[in-house]
């Protein structure tokens, strides 16, 4: 009896893993980390009304360019971040209702804007993520563009 369980393999080697699932296994670990740092961060409060988690980034066909980027992080021509950067005296907007000017409020709150938004963004469900859905489709991008070369020219008249 002795010797017919000695002839039994009683260890497992590190081979019986498939590599792929051991990749699979590091990337889930490691994007877990990456969504804990970034929900926690202080950081990134502008991102995170419209990308609220990287797992939900990461779901998203989001191809970000300059100026997708500049309104995702709110750190482009609004004065809300030149004010941040001491480039300009106020954050307020110019619209009647002189509240801050950021790039959620111009996207979606901002009266000046109001006759150009997109129908997409007026009839959004007030939920963090909801407007990235559609972030890329050509009425936005075009809206979008239209407040960056306001921002500019207005950046320049100052």
């Amino acid at each position: 009896m002795g010797k017919t369980v000695a002839r039994y393999k009683n260890t497992i080697a590190c081979d019986e893993i498939p590599i792929n699932r051991g990749k699979q296994i590091l990337e889930d670990h490691y994007t877990k980390i990456w969504n804990a740092i970034y929900v926690h961060s202080a950081n990134a409060s502008h991102t995170k009304l419209y990308i609220p988690t990287i797992f939900h980034r990461l779901s998203l066909p989001l191809w970000p360019n300059f100026l997708l980027t500049q309104f995702l992080t709110n750190q482009g021509s609004f004065r809300s971040y030149l004010h941040k950067i001491n480039k300009t005296p106020s954050p307020n907007c110019n619209c009647p209702e002189k509240t801050v000017q950021t790039a959620h409020r111009l996207m979606q709150e901002c009266s000046l804007w109001s006759k150009d938004r997109p129908s997409v963004f007026k009839s959004l469900p007030p939920t963090p993520g909801s407007a990235v859905y559609h972030i890329n489709t050509v009425s936005i991008t075009s809206f979008l563009r239209c407040i960056f070369q306001a921002l500019q020219e207005d950046a320049q008249g100052n």
